[in-house]
């Protein structure tokens, strides 16, 4: 349970419901991240932040990973994609070293609590 402080501590998140409507391609970080930056004052955010934090934490994935004896002590960040059923299911990082790509892999599917909106990108800091 160490690796519960350091995400509860470098946690950010971020909702999308303005994404909905006109979602352009998320290919990379990059553009997911102009859609985190274009949702995260939009209204139902801090409920949706309190769902996710609460769930993630209870399923324990960034601790049942291992991903954090990758690159020891570097700063990832991670842009997750929720779907209207609650399912991540696109996960982009900043790095492409190994813990990125670890985090990467042990988010994407994951069940989330079902969103106010969908898609809804989801913006990590994990150490």
């Amino acid at each position: 349970m160490r690796a519960i402080a350091p995400i509860c501590a470098g946690l950010t998140i971020a909702a999308c419901a303005a994404c909905a409507a006109s979602q352009p391609a998320t290919d990379n970080f990059q553009s997911a991240m102009v859609l985190f930056n274009r949702a995260k004052d939009l209204p139902g955010f801090a409920d949706y932040v309190d769902a996710f934090v609460r769930s993630q934490n209870a399923q324990h994935l960034d601790v049942k990973s291992g991903c954090y004896e990758k690159n020891v002590g570097q700063r990832i960040a991670l842009i997750l994609t929720v779907d209207r059923n609650g399912r991540i299911t696109e996960s982009y990082s900043d790095s492409r070293t190994a813990k990125a790509k670890c985090f990467k892999a042990a988010y994407k599917g994951a069940q989330m609590p079902i969103p106010p909106f969908a898609p809804l990108p989801v913006q990590l800091a994990m150490r």
